[in-house]
């Protein structure tokens, strides 16, 4: 029964996690129409507020992690669509959830957290080219503590570790690439390949190569096949792949990993889209 309890934690927090296996335009600098809307079961809800403004929001995980992401159109630039993304969560109560013995428990339940905001800026441009689109993004995060942050409180999970590792470095930098092309009418395939690092952290006189560099970083690839079974219900299966540098050094994994069977499945994301009357 603790292995269960403690999968469905783990699940939850991976599920935040694994929010960006979202597609439909979410990757790129596209802003959704006026008035649509879109939702799955890990993608956000996204909505056209205008035709140069989006917002999205996670609304059955907001009263545990208080979230939301904007992303503004901007005049096109070497003939790239491009677009700023904004994003700001609070992650303190759910960290607060799973700080605790036995069951459901990943942080030692003596770690208070305090109160900590998330920011991300990323800028997105996106270019049509031989039958492909290609998006390139770059921006940086802030990890802002209204309190003292226990350095041992980190979950040194992949996927976890780096995204709230950014509240122990104060702040960390991304870049990435997205590629999407269509293999039919209503079939195409998404791959990209992004990095994350948080400058500085964890280096000692030992590092070398990229830790050296770049201190803890995090690369994740994900390859997915994308189904549209009609305008407004998409399919989507694939993996997440992903390379980092831990505090107990340099570690791979394969995405969706479960816990209690100590195996990887194929991911699969159900998506739905409209317009709102």
């Amino acid at each position: 029964m603790n292995r269960i309890a403690k999968a469905g934690s783990l699940l939850l927090l991976l599920s935040i996690c694994l929010a960006d296996v979202q597609k439909w335009s979410s990757h790129s600098a596209h802003i959704l129409p006026q008035k649509h809307w879109e939702m799955g079961l890990f993608q956000p809800f996204r909505y056209g507020y205008s035709e140069s403004l989006e917002y999205s929001t996670h609304p059955l995980w907001f009263f545990v992690m208080p979230n939301v992401i904007f992303k503004k159109k901007h005049e096109d630039f070497l003939k790239y669509n491009m677009a700023s993304k904004w994003s700001m969560y609070y992650p303190t109560p759910i960290l607060n959830m799973v700080a605790r013995n036995g069951i459901g428990g990943f942080i030692d339940p003596t770690f208070q957290m305090p109160p900590m905001l998330g920011l991300s800026l990323s800028l997105l441009m996106t270019k049509q080219m031989v039958g492909t689109e290609l998006t390139f993004s770059s921006g940086f995060d802030l990890g802002i503590n209204f309190g003292e942050l226990e350095e041992r409180s980190n979950i040194e999970l992949p996927l976890l570790y780096h995204r709230l590792g950014v509240f122990q470095n104060n702040y960390g930098l991304h870049t990435g690439i997205d590629i999407e092309k269509n293999i039919t009418n209503k079939t195409s395939v998404f791959l990209d390949f992004d990095l994350s690092i948080l400058p500085g952290m964890g280096i000692d006189k030992s590092d070398s190569g990229m830790g050296k560099i770049f201190g803890e970083y995090v690369i994740e690839h994900k390859l997915l096949l994308m189904h549209n079974r009609s305008d407004g219900f998409r399919v989507i299966t694939g993996y997440k792949f992903i390379y980092g540098k831990y505090p107990f050094g340099e570690e791979s994994r394969l995405l969706p990993f479960v816990p209690l069977l100590d195996l990887w499945v194929p991911m699969i994301e159900l998506q739905w889209s409209g317009l709102r009357k």
